[in-house]
């Protein structure tokens, strides 16, 4: 009977067994099914990426270059090839060793290392150190150690430093290009990363005999500026000593060419070195306040007013105006800056001694809504087109003549509650200089890639603002200001210059007023005046212990002109001024 139920008892275990055994199988195959048919497609991708390694390859940056006088090509930002050092966690056997064998090379102490290691969020390949130099490179391969990488990086480096800092910008950490050039022409300087992806071992080593698919990556193009070599280090050393020895805030100069836009220098101080970005505290240091400072330009807008009568054929240089020193409009009293009446002078006079009351006579001959016209013609309102990042350029601001009084609209036409950018200054004197037509201003040249041109700045048609003949009256009148009137100190011996002082007041933040005690001197002058090759802008805001423009930026620009006058070995014109 026992013998029996034992059988019994045995047939049951084997039944559950088999019926266990079956249930697994089951599963089993119904799990296969799942991963081989319904899943497939997932666990291969994963498969297959499994047995590749890919890493992105960093393209190389464009050049930024400018030329000097032979046609050199100097570089002013350029990138250069340095190895990162970094720490393969999955296959260092023993990482305070390996720790202190880097110590002694990076000269990073072996803690820090080891907090880096415990502190990163990746499990594997962990930076320890970037921008290392070539020796210590050549110290890491030959230190036999498996589990430590290197992997070349490009960084920005601008060979000149601080200059032009403010006009190319600097490229950050992440190779953007922040400000300025960097930042316009991000596009063709970037480049286009390419993909390094290799059949690949278990341990991530590339298999020698495997498909590789890599892609090369697409270096940057080159950009080539017009900004000269030579004259940019003059100006800015020029510029540099003048705002020193006024204890002035900042102060800007701008080289231009009249006949073609090209803008041969442009320079401000104080500045920074982009090599050194990450360390600049006042932010304002990255702006290029040449093209982005608006301003109320003070006298040296009355360049422009004469600039509508004498087109309009309201006043000659020789017209008679019998100066009170004063003119009162809707309740306000305009005086001359020296407080005293003239009598009777000409249209010319009233340029050399810059007053207001006959400038403002001038407007009034004009009327209102030409005068408007004029202003918005000149571009006052407007962004000049040069290369510059969005929101990086100033525009300034014009009043209609159904916004504002007859004396507003008065002290408009001697540079007061209008406002303007230094580069739309100079570009309105660039017109007077180039025969009464306005070129526009542009750093471009053009674009390489490997050393072939692929793109070149198109010059547009120059805009006509007032006649020949206009502009031919208007520049004997400003030669006469830099002869007889306050702009001596831009004369240049040998050669006819031609410009115009400007002592701007500062007005209160928020309005109500002007500040005490602070102007911004401006002068505005061409070379030689016959036949102008180049039209120079210098500001300088608010310097120490001088009340006049005549004291500051007119002998900056005089200094700048003389050196542009014998670097390009222009033969003097007749006369000495």
């Amino acid at each position: 009977m026992k013998s029996y139920q034992n059988i019994q008892v045995q047939k049951r275990r084997i039944t559950i067994l088999f019926f266990f055994l079956m249930f697994v199988s089951v599963v089993v195959v119904i799990r296969l099914f799942q991963l081989q048919v319904l899943d497939y497609r997932v666990y291969a991708d994963r498969a297959k990426e499994q047995h590749w390694s890919e890493n992105e390859i960093q393209p190389k940056r464009g050049n930024i270059y400018v030329r000097d006088m032979n046609g050199d090509l100097y570089p002013l930002a350029t990138s250069i090839r340095l190895d990162k050092v970094f720490v393969d966690l999955e296959s260092c056997e023993d990482k305070t060793k390996t720790a202190e064998k880097l110590e002694q090379i990076i000269r990073v102490k072996k803690n820090k290392i080891l907090k880096t290691f415990d502190e990163s969020t990746s499990k594997r390949y962990i930076p320890v150190k970037r921008k290392i130099s070539v020796s210590e490179s050549e110290k890491i391969k030959s230190m036999g150690d498996s589990c430590v990488g290197l992997e070349p990086e490009y960084w920005r480096v601008y060979p000149e430093k601080e200059m032009a800092s403010q006009v190319l910008g600097y490229v950050d950490e992440q190779g953007n290009g922040v400000g300025g050039i960097e930042q316009y022409f991000q596009e063709d300087l970037a480049g286009v990363p390419g993909m390094y992806k290799a059949e690949a071992d278990s341990m991530g080593n590339k298999i020698l005999t495997g498909r590789d698919i890599s892609v090369q990556a697409q270096d940057g193009h080159d950009v080539v500026l017009t900004l000269n070599r030579d004259i940019q280090a003059q100006v800015e050393a020029s510029l540099k000593k003048t705002v020193q020895s006024f204890s002035a805030a900042r102060g800007s100069v701008i080289v231009l060419d009249p006949r073609t836009g090209d803008i041969l220098a442009m320079a401000n101080y104080p500045t920074f070195d982009p090599n050194k970005y990450s360390v600049v505290k006042d932010y304002s240091r990255f702006k290029n306040p040449a093209l982005s400072d608006v301003f109320e330009p003070g006298s040296i807008f009355k360049v422009i007013t004469m600039a509508a009568g004498l087109n309009e054929g309201k006043i000659e240089p020789d017209s008679k105006f019998n100066d009170t020193g004063s003119i009162t409009l809707n309740g306000y009293t305009i005086r001359n800056s020296d407080l005293k009446a003239h009598g009777e002078v000409t249209i010319t006079n009233v340029l050399e001694k810059s007053l207001n009351t006959g400038t403002t006579h001038v407007q009034q001959l004009l009327g209102k809504d030409t005068f408007y016209k004029y202003l918005k013609s000149f571009g006052f309102d407007k962004l000049t087109g040069v290369e510059a990042p969005s929101g990086a350029e100033g525009v300034g601001v014009i009043n209609k003549p159904s916004e504002v009084n007859d004396h507003t609209y008065a002290t408009m036409s001697f540079g007061q509650s209008i406002s303007a950018t230094p580069l739309r200054m100079i570009m309105g004197f660039s017109a007077v200089a180039n025969e009464g037509n306005m070129s526009n201003p542009h750093f471009l040249v053009e674009v390489l890639k490997g050393g072939k041109k692929i793109k070149e700045y198109k010059q547009l048609d120059s805009r006509r603002m007032i006649s020949q003949e206009a502009a031919a009256k208007l520049t004997k009148m400003m030669v006469s200001v830099v002869i007889r009137g306050h702009g001596t100190q831009a004369g240049v011996p040998g050669y006819k210059v031609a410009g115009k002082t400007g002592t701007a007041q500062v007005p209160k933040v928020g309005g109500g007023g002007y500040e005490m005690g602070k102007n911004i001197g401006s002068f505005i002058g061409f070379a030689p005046a016959d036949s102008p090759r180049f039209v120079v802008m210098a500001k300088i805001d608010e310097p120490q212990g001088v009340a006049w423009a005549e004291s500051t930026a007119a002998p900056l620009v005089g200094e700048i002109l003389q050196k542009l006058l014998n670097y390009y070995q222009v033969p003097p014109t007749e006369g000495r001024q």
